[in-house]
């Protein structure tokens, strides 16, 4: 194997086929990759291709928050050619993140203890929108950030987003009871193949009235009829939400760790 420098558009496609956890991190390539060479300053990726060009391997590093996204096929380690020091945050399917501690020692000493996310797809044929799901509107940015705060709808502090700028792109939806939002999802991603949703949960006042598989369905719903694509989710493998996906109809296709490094 040899270590190349190929199109966003490949990388994005190689986490499409094989890392469906990824889906936010190829659609933020295809953006990034739309950038002049000058401007791509906030990413810094490394693929390994076969001879013939097909992507095998790809660690993408965020240099502002030091987050590493690795991605690799089975038995390919995984690149990186950056400075360890930067690394605060290893994510990546779990062989693959146990193969970069492997490589790199100075990650293993620094290791702190982590999490697994179980990863659920819908790419099935989109199923009936529920009653009272819709786009959220721009002036109840707010309202959800409580909603999302009280229903502990973050897996991680270090994923949180401020809802005004989704919410105003129209990435923000809602399932509403009497047209007042009880739950909500927000459209992190959108890739060639799939969505990644994100921030899913409902109001604890709401619970118990299966408002969470039907806002699951709606996800997949909003995936096939807005974007013409399957939808991903990945959430804590503990959370009640991982067996709420498979009861709405998702499938789980493997798990994802997400490790911290001491600074």
């Amino acid at each position: 194997m040899s270590q190349v420098v190929a199109s966003p558009e490949r990388w994005a496609r190689f986490l499409d086929d094989h890392v469906p956890g990824l889906t936010w991190l190829a659609a933020t390539l295809r953006e990034w990759g739309e950038l002049p060479p000058g401007a791509r300053r906030t990413w810094r990726v490394t693929v390994s291709a076969s001879r013939a060009g097909d992507v095998s391997a790809l660690a993408a590093l965020h240099e502002e928050s030091g987050l590493l996204a690795v991605a690799s096929l089975a038995e390919q380690p995984p690149p990186f050619l950056g400075t360890p020091e930067v690394v605060r945050r290893v994510i990546g399917a779990h062989e693959t993140v146990e193969a970069v501690f492997t490589q790199q020692p100075y990650f293993a000493v620094r290791r702190l203890p982590g999490f697994q996310r179980s990863v659920v797809v819908f790419d099935a044929d989109a199923p009936a929108r529920p009653p009272g799901l819709r786009v959220a509107r721009d002036s109840e940015w707010q309202m959800l950030e409580r909603l999302r705060h009280d229903a502990d709808g973050v897996a991680d502090e270090a994923d949180v987003v401020d809802l005004a700028g989704p919410a105003q792109a129209g990435l923000v939806w809602v399932l509403t009871v009497d047209d007042v939002p009880k739950a909500l999802f927000r459209v992190e991603g959108v890739s060639r193949r799939r969505i990644q949703v994100t921030d899913a949960c409902v109001h604890p006042s709401a619970r118990g009235r299966g408002l969470g598989a039907a806002l699951l369905r709606g996800a997949a719903n909003v995936a096939r009829t807005e974007f013409a694509r399957g939808v991903v989710l990945s959430v804590r493998a503990d959370q009640a939400a991982d067996k709420t996906a498979i009861r709405a109809g998702y499938e789980r296709v493997g798990i994802m760790d997400d490790v911290r490094l001491a600074q």
